[in-house]
């Protein structure tokens, strides 16, 4: 029985040692400024998020990149996983392309990105209207929220990352 005690502390301590070193070793891949500076097919990206809303505002709020890119930071081991899987996936695209094209990407994420990324901050924003005319240019998306048409981004295309044609011409 001790010997069982002995080998679940064992266990419990290794755990505990693994979780504190992945979380230390993902802090500095997780800011904006890593995603921007240190990362050069990134400089577009990062450029027009400055420029956006989410980057600069009024009220001095910042939406980090991960909080867009990745699922939400609360669904632990998911986002872990798919943070490794995209890190992984970039850095291959790094050393094995000769070019990056940001039009090319820009459609593909445009084309899979899902308004559950948005709900993630705005979950009321649908549930609770800032008055009717909100409630009502919304309309759509509370009754047909699978629909093209209906996606976040295809009114708000600018609110994330800002379509400036200098910044693309690189």
């Amino acid at each position: 029985m001790k010997k069982r005690i002995l080998i679940f502390i064992a266990g419990a301590i290794f755990a505990l040692i693994c979780f504190i070193t992945i979380n230390i070793t993902m802090k500095p891949f997780s800011t904006n400024d890593f995603c921007g500076s240190k990362c050069h097919f990134m400089n577009t990206a990062y450029q027009t998020w400055e420029l956006s809303t989410h980057g600069s505002n009024n009220i001095g709020y910042t939406v980090d990149c991960i909080d867009c890119h990745l699922p939400p930071k609360d669904k632990y081991f998911t986002h872990l996983i798919v943070k490794g899987y995209k890190g992984a996936k970039d850095i291959y695209k790094f050393y094995t392309l000769d070019d990056y094209d940001v039009g090319e990407m820009s459609k593909f994420v445009t084309e899979h990105f899902t308004n559950a990324t948005c709900l993630n901050c705005h979950d009321n924003l649908l549930a609770k209207p800032a008055n009717s005319a909100v409630q009502k240019a919304h309309r759509p998306v509370l009754i047909d929220p699978d629909s093209p048409e209906s996606k976040c981004i295809t009114c708000h295309e600018n609110i994330s990352h800002q379509r400036t044609s200098k910044l693309f011409e690189e």
